[in-house]
């Protein structure tokens, strides 16, 4: 039996840019439950389903819109769950000012898309550039994946990642 959860907290990183804009999220626990054990191993990564939240910012002026996850990296592509379990993030349906945008690297606009990886800022794009706004929000899918080892405890045990989405001044 496993109590597993990913915790994500909105908190916004002081700095001109985004010190009076509001970052938040429609559910800040994604909570998976008691999950039970159905006595098969498996020999690879199994995914606990994906869950979505809704990521909000509000500012009172136009800003460039930039984003980061501050989580502890389990790889290249996600963040650590547990001891050595990982889920990702990715950013859907992005709108500025209630019009769709398209989301990128900040320091490679030609790599688009809204995977949201370790060490890496998303940065809101129209036309190619980026784009100010005072409205911008999100979905943000959290996708779960657990290894056999931790599938196959015995005991109660409880498995969590967590961090927190923060704007990057000067996006």
């Amino acid at each position: 039996m496993k109590r597993a959860g990913v915790l994500l907290a909105g908190l916004l990183l002081a700095g001109e840019a985004s010190a009076a804009c509001r970052l938040s999220l429609s559910q800040p626990l994604v909570d998976y439950g008691l999950l039970r054990s159905d006595g098969q191993s498996a020999s690879q990564a199994v995914s606990m389903g994906k869950r979505t939240v809704r990521l909000n910012v509000v500012c009172p002026g136009a800003t460039v819109i930039a984003l980061r996850f501050d989580g502890t990296p389990a790889n290249a592509e996600g963040y650590r769950f547990g001891r050595q379990d990982y889920f990702n993030l990715t950013l859907q349906h992005p709108l500025l000012d209630g019009k769709p945008v398209e989301l990128a690297q900040l320091y490679n606009h030609a790599e688009r898309g809204g995977a949201l990886r370790p060490g890496q800022v998303l940065v809101v794009l129209a036309g190619g550039l980026p784009a100010t706004g005072r409205t911008f929000s999100a979905q943000v899918q959290v996708d779960t994946w657990l290894s056999s080892a931790a599938i196959a405890v015995r005991d109660k045990t409880t498995l969590e990642g967590n961090g927190r989405f923060e704007l990057v001044p000067g996006g």
